[in-house]
C-alpha cells in the first residue's frame, strides 16, 4: 500500500473549511495528524474548537474521533481586523447544520506548543494545509526565528505548506489572469474597511502570512486567481445532496443554510476545498513562481495591508493561477461519495 500523506490542518472553521477538512479526513491517501484552530478568522476560538471536535464524529472511526484538536490564536499578530458579525455568528453556530453528538475528548490548549511537540517527535515529514490565515503558524515561525533548533526542526519536518489565501492583482499579472481583493464584496453596502486589494485570510493577519512566507519552507499559495474559476454552484450542491452519508448530509445542510445559500452561484467559490485538493493533487491547478512580500502598512483611508506585492527581495512562492474546474468538482464528489459507513 502507498504511504498516506501525513497532514496538519490549520483552520478558522468557515463553511468551506468543513468542505476541505472532511475531504482530507475521508481521503484514503491522507492521514490527518492534528487540527489547529484560530480564533482570529471567521469563527470565535472556543466555538471553533468545539465545532471541529464534534465534526470528527461525522466519520464512524474512533481514530478520527481522537485526532488532536488544539486551540490557537485569539487575535492576529498585528492589527485587529475581523470578519463581519453575521459571518462570525453563523460560523460559531456551525451554519445551522447538525453534528451527531458532542465529542468528549479533551482539548489541547495551546496550538503552538502542540505543533512544536509534534514536529520534534514525528518520524515522517508532514504537509501543512493552512486555511485559516497565518496567526498560528506565524507565531510558530516567529519563535523559530530566535530558536535555531526549532528552525532546523521546521525545515526538516515540514515538507511543504499549501495555503489558501491572497490574490495577484490585475496590475501585476494582467487583466485576464488577475484577481481583485474580496474584502469589499463581503462587506456589502456598508463597508467598514477601505481595503480593496487584499484577500480575507491574508488581510486578517498580514504579519502572520509574512512569517509563513519567510519560513524557507516550500509554499503553494492557492490564490483567488485560481479559486475564482471554481464557483460553488447549485448543481454541485444538488450532486452533494444526492450522496447518502453523514458527511455529505452535513455539508449539504451547511451550504443550504440561511447564511450560505444566498451566495451559491453568485459570489462563493471553492476556496479552501480547492487548497485541500491541491495538497493531494497539484495537477488540478496551474501554478507559477513569484517572489512576493505581504504589505504590512495600515492606512485606514486607503488601506493596502495584506496586498501581495511582487518584489525581488520577497519570498519565492508557487501561486496557483488557474484551475481545472470540472476535475476539481469531480474529485471532491468522488472522495465524499466513497464513504459508506
Amino acid at each position: 500500500m502507498p504511504t498516506r500523506i501525513p497532514v496538519l490542518i490549520d483552520t478558522d472553521v468557515d463553511f468551506d473549511d468543513y468542505m476541505a477538512m472532511l475531504y482530507l479526513l475521508m481521503h484514503p491517501g491522507v492521514s490527518v495528524q492534528g487540527i489547529t484552530v484560530t480564533g482570529s478568522g471567521d469563527v470565535h476560538l472556543s466555538h471553533g474548537v468545539r465545532n471541529v471536535n464534534d465534526m470528527l464524529l461525522l466519520l464512524d472511526d474512533p481514530a478520527v474521533h481522537a485526532i488532536p484538536v488544539a486551540a490557537g490564536a485569539r487575535a492576529p499578530m498585528i492589527y485587529s481586523n475581523t470578519f463581519p458579525y453575521d459571518a462570525r455568528k453563523a460560523a460559531d453556530e456551525h451554519y445551522e447544520a447538525e453534528f451527531p453528538g458532542s465529542n468528549p475528548k479533551p482539548v489541547i490548549r495551546d496550538a503552538v506548543s502542540f505543533l512544536k511537540d509534534y514536529l520534534r517527535t514525528c518520524r515522517q515529514p508532514v504537509t501543512v494545509l493552512c486555511i485559516g490565515g497565518g496567526s498560528n503558524w506565524g507565531r510558530l515561525f516567529q519563535q523559530a526565528g530566535t530558536d535555531p533548533e526549532l528552525r532546523r526542526c521546521c525545515q526538516q519536518k515540514i515538507s511543504r505548506i499549501v495555503m489558501m489565501g491572497g490574490n495577484l492583482l490585475p496590475r501585476y499579472v494582467g487583466e485576464e489572469r488577475g484577481a481583485e481583493g474580496n474584502i469589499q464584496p463581503t462587506l456589502g453596502d456598508q463597508p467598514y474597511y477601505t481595503n480593496k486589494v487584499a484577500e480575507w485570510n491574508i488581510f486578517i493577519d498580514p504579519l502572520g502570512a509574512q512569517y509563513i512566507f519567510d519560513s524557507g519552507i516550500p509554499i503553494t499559495l492557492v490564490a483567488l486567481n485560481a479559486t475564482q474559476q471554481v464557483p460553488i454552484t447549485q448543481a454541485l450542491v444538488e450532486q452533494l445532496a444526492a450522496i447518502d452519508n453523514a458527511p455529505a448530509r452535513f455539508l449539504t445542510q451547511v451550504l443550504n443554510s440561511s447564511t450560505i445559500a444566498p451566495g451559491i452561484g453568485k459570489y462563493l467559490d471553492f476556496w479552501d476545498p480547492l487548497a485541500a485538493e491541491v495538497l493531494v493533487d497539484p495537477g488540478l491547478v496551474q501554478s507559477e513562481r513569484f517572489t512576493l512580500r505581504v504589505e504590512q502598512q495600515l492606512d485606514e483611508e486607503d488601506d493596502h495591508s495584506g496586498e501581495l506585492i511582487p518584489d525581488t527581495d520577497g519570498a519565492v512562492i508557487e501561486v496557483a493561477m488557474s484551475a481545472d474546474r470540472e476535475r476539481v468538482y469531480a474529485e471532491f464528489l468522488r472522495v465524499i461519495s466513497q464513504y459508506t459507513a
